[in-house]
């Protein structure tokens, strides 16, 4: 462990040195213009990458049992990182931050925020918003009291609209490119069309779905891994007829991940709802900050030499603490050792306080409903961990969590 050391001790102490002698800090802004917004993506981001799915929704149905526990930890204010879609919204209208950065390996991901962005600044409540994002015309006699249960009911009572989904795309791409000034290449416009078009197409049934898999030689089933390795999937033979196979075990894969109506109205164990549209003042919060370009969509590999080292520097220029960080089960795929090595040495250049907090998830037994379980853990405990050689790999510092 004393390479860690050797990585995260120069950075640490670099960081201290340059903020001391050449930045001063500034307060946090209460909005970004679109042309700080950009650069800002711009600046922070490296080139995407893959991964196994297609993450369009989240698919863990117990985040809200760390909420409660979550919001006894964090004070409002400060910054929010996550990676992902939607969850971090929820999150974001649970600690109320005063900005929040979303860093993902995939570009799509970006893509999906921006597109998010532009929903959440056209739809002046949470009826507008479902409409747009999935193309349909909301029934008349929902009021602002209505709760998600009721609106996705609702919405489920119609059909897609091809010409709302029409006019929508073109009043975002508009909204993005024309107004924002946002400078989006064609291959970005096509990513938003695609990601418009799941949500367009499957309404409030989307969700996640896994992809990558492949037969193997021996008629196996395996998925490929961030990192390009093929894993065998144990017990899945595939039959004769290889292609039929492969595409009925895709569905039967994807059918077990939960759809966004689930994810939306999943509850805590007393039965409380704490979704981002769970009520008008939990919608109107997260708008805001969209309006005011302080969710800040950022490309990049949590292991990798820049994302999470700018994000870092700006907040420390900006004299701003990390409050909450949900790394999901990223932290799984950090392999080898020196992936999640180089994770810790990111971490090291964040600032953080006594109640910055990871917010984790994964693939084990537990109470929470679904297929994985969320857990808290202090942030500093551990990056400690992992400097001293007590924290290895991602199964020690899950064994640092609470809150399961």
């Amino acid at each position: 462990m004393r390479d860690l050391r050797r990585a995260v001790l120069p950075v640490m102490c670099a960081v201290i040195v340059l903020t001391g002698a050449f930045r001063a800090a500034r307060p946090l802004p209460t909005e970004l213009s679109d042309a700080e917004f950009w650069q800002l993506i711009t600046d922070a981001s490296e080139p995407g990458g893959g991964f196994i799915s297609e993450n369009l929704v989240s698919n863990e149905l117990g985040y809200p049992y760390v909420i409660p526990a979550l919001i006894d930890r964090v004070q409002p204010g400060g910054a929010y990182m996550g990676v992902g879609p939607e969850q971090n919204f929820s999150y974001m209208a649970a600690i109320r931050p005063s900005i929040a950065f979303v860093v993902d390996i995939r570009r799509q991901n970006m893509i999906e925020h921006l597109l998010y962005k532009a929903v959440f600044e056209l739809s002046a409540n949470r009826q507008e918003f479902l409409s747009r994002l999935f193309a349909r015309k909301m029934p008349p006699g929902l009021d602002k009291t209505a709760t998600p249960e009721q609106l996705f009911a609702a919405l489920a009572t119609v059909p897609q609209d091809s010409e709302l989904y029409r006019t929508n795309l073109a009043t975002i791409r508009n909204l993005l490119t024309m107004q924002h000034g946002f400078a989006l290449s064609e291959e970005d416009l096509s990513t938003l069309q695609h990601v418009y078009e799941q949500f367009a197409q499957n309404g409030a049934e989307t969700r996640y779905a896994v992809t990558g898999i492949s037969i193997t030689n021996t008629g196996r089933f395996a998925i490929q891994d961030p990192n390009g390795e093929l894993r065998v999937i144990q017990g899945a033979v595939a039959t004769d007829n290889q292609q039929s196979s492969l595409a009925a075990f895709s569905l039967m894969l994807s059918m077990q991940f939960p759809t966004y109506t689930e994810v939306i109205t999943a509850r805590d164990p007393g039965g409380k709802n704490w979704s981002y549209l769970v009520s008008e003042d939990s919608y109107q919060l997260v708008r805001d900050l969209q309006r005011r370009n302080l969710v800040v969509p950022v490309v990049g590999d949590f292991a990798g030499p820049k994302a999470l080292r700018a994000v870092g520097q700006y907040l420390k220029d900006h004299e701003t603490s990390v409050s909450a960080f949900y790394v999901s089960n990223v932290e799984q795929y950090l392999t080898p050792i020196t992936k999640f090595q180089s994770f810790y040495a990111n971490v090291a250049t964040l600032p953080l306080n006594p109640s910055s907090t990871f917010i984790r998830s994964a693939q084990i037994s537990g109470i929470q409903p679904g297929l994985a379980q969320s857990s808290l853990g202090p942030m500093q405990l551990a990056l400690d961990a992992v400097i001293e050689g007590r924290a290895r790999n991602w199964n020690d510092v899950l064994r640092l969590s609470t809150a399961r």
